[in-house]
């Protein structure tokens, strides 16, 4: 029974870790433009899928989880790892700012900008309930806005929670 409550123990506090990981979207840094996502974290690993540089400040990854050498990211519907040497990134959530706005609900959307003219914003990627967003957004026509120097990320109010 002490070993089970234990192992619950655990579990909870694990779920509790997840639960407040930060967003953060990662871009390539190298010279040619493009990092290999692989398969695991090595050389030897299968190339997945590429992270592109930043397009217009907007990076086309999310960052899973950041490690010494590798860290792991999901690109193009991919999950894998990539060499940090070449791996930017850009996070929305300093700890200084007057409110969290919070991923409300499972596998959240994350929209892209809309160039089409039609009021359709691609999907961005997704993120976990609990992730935190950001402390610096605006909010417009029912969105939250995640701001970059030239593309920008929309969340839909009804996704997310502000604390």
């Amino acid at each position: 029974m002490k070993r089970l409550l234990v192992l619950l123990s655990l579990l909870l506090m694990y779920g509790a870790l997840n639960a407040q990981e930060i967003f953060t979207v990662v871009f390539t840094t190298s010279d040619d433009g493009f990092l290999n996502v692989r398969s695991e974290p090595s050389n030897k690993g299968k190339i997945l899928t590429t992270l592109a540089m930043a397009f217009h400040g907007l990076g086309d990854g999310i960052l899973i989880e950041k490690g010494d050498q590798w860290s792991k990211v999901q690109a193009h519907g991919k999950t894998g790892w990539v060499y940090n040497k070449y791996l930017g990134y850009q996070t929305w959530y300093t700890g200084k700012g007057k409110h969290k706005l919070i991923a409300g609900r499972d596998k959240m959307p994350l929209y892209g900008e809309d160039y089409s003219g039609e009021n359709r914003r691609p999907l961005f990627g997704t993120v976990p309930k609990g992730t935190i967003l950001a402390d610096d957004f605006t909010e417009e026509n029912g969105y939250y806005i995640l701001w970059t120097a030239h593309d920008n990320l929309f969340i839909r109010k009804k996704d997310a929670i502000v604390k």
